[in-house]
């Protein structure tokens, strides 16, 4: 964990959580949901405690969750950093429609911040709703281990490779290898020097990919390249492009189709052309990408595929089955923005 690991930054004032109450009464968090919901179930004494708790924090419970009464949970809980943008989204919308063929339901909880107290927040909405299971979609490497801080429960990480913690189980796309399959399309169409526009630093998915990047122009022998950070949006992209006008590649590698876009608009309006001046590429493959000018050439990622893959490892964690990864393959996407074919179309 970073020094600038935002857990370190709490703010001072937060609401109490039923992870605070848990703590205080040095109960687990389902000893706590138990007291709320069925408190004839639970020993005097044990109740007592919590109840204290509970008086002492101020807790207050969030009174319009859904609570299971069978005893057998079978709602999955979904915690997602960020619903903005197009990967983490897409992975929701996937584990929802394979949890609901596989007979589950999903509880989602967004994080408000990036602190401890946002976790806490958002964990305790899912266990409020008795989740059986928490996915953490998509996240920035320090969730995980918050989130671990906080509960007992299986953890899925979607969108990590390799987790930092023993017993999680992770899903995840080949980063390295939808990289490299990119860096290998670009060197062959001619680039010499490949820039890298980069997500923001802490995320799997951009750490990975910057990587790869790292190490294709490693192994493919090619002038080193000049780093720019993005945020994944068109925005970031846009003012990485103001900067790589001004020393111009051969190629640029975006980590998002995001900020591929913006960093295109960048160079339309310094008056240099994609692809005649500049390769560009980006990463994801969103639908506007096919329908730009020039079309974005992209790595795709079966999202779809992702989603199911995770419920079934979902479904055997539960059965308990041991914690293991699984990693799917990505797809390189050749259109107008990178090739030399589309140059040719234009003179």
């Amino acid at each position: 964990m970073s020094a600038g690991n935002p857990i370190s930054h709490s703010a001072r004032r937060r609401s109490v959580s039923m992870i605070d109450v848990a703590r205080m009464a040095g109960v687990s968090h389902q000893t706590v949901s138990r007291v709320l919901n069925n408190p004839e179930k639970v020993r005097e004494k044990t109740r007592r405690a919590v109840e204290d708790a509970i008086a002492k924090t101020g807790y207050r419970r969030n009174e319009n969750a859904r609570v299971l009464k069978s005893g057998v949970p079978s709602t999955l809980g979904i915690l997602v950093p960020s619903a903005s943008q197009y990967g983490p989204t897409e992975i929701l919308w996937s584990i929802e429609r394979a949890a609901a063929d596989a007979g589950y339901s999903t509880k989602l909880s967004l994080l408000s911040g990036r602190s401890e107290s946002a976790v806490n927040e958002a964990i305790d909405r899912l266990l409020a709703n008795d989740v059986a299971l928490i996915f953490i979609c998509a996240a920035e490497s320090w969730v995980e281990p918050a989130v671990r801080v906080s509960v007992d429960l299986p953890i899925i990480d979607i969108g990590c490779t390799e987790s930092s913690i023993p017993g999680v189980s992770t899903v995840d796309i080949d980063q390295p290898e939808g990289v490299r399959a990119m860096m290998r399309h670009l060197r062959d169409e001619g680039a010499t020097r490949i820039d890298h526009i980069a997500g923001p630093e802490g995320w799997y998915s951009a750490d990975a990919r910057l990587t790869g990047w790292r190490e294709a122009q490693a192994d493919f022998a090619l002038i080193a390249g000049h780093l720019y950070r993005g945020d994944w949006s068109e925005e970031s992209g846009y003012r990485a492009g103001n900067l790589i006008a001004q020393d111009l590649p051969s190629a640029v590698f975006a980590g998002n189709d995001q900020m591929a876009l913006g960093l295109i608009r960048a160079l339309h309006e310094h008056g240099i052309r994609v692809p005649e001046d500049v390769r560009v590429a980006g990463y994801d493959n969103i639908a506007v990408g096919e329908y730009t000018i020039p079309s974005l050439t992209t790595v795709d990622q079966d999202f779809e595929e992702l989603g199911r893959i995770a419920v079934r490892q979902a479904v055997a964690v539960l059965n308990g089955e041991g914690s293991h990864s699984v990693l799917t393959h990505p797809r390189l996407v050749i259109r107008e923005s990178s090739t030399r074919r589309a140059v040719d179309a234009g003179e």
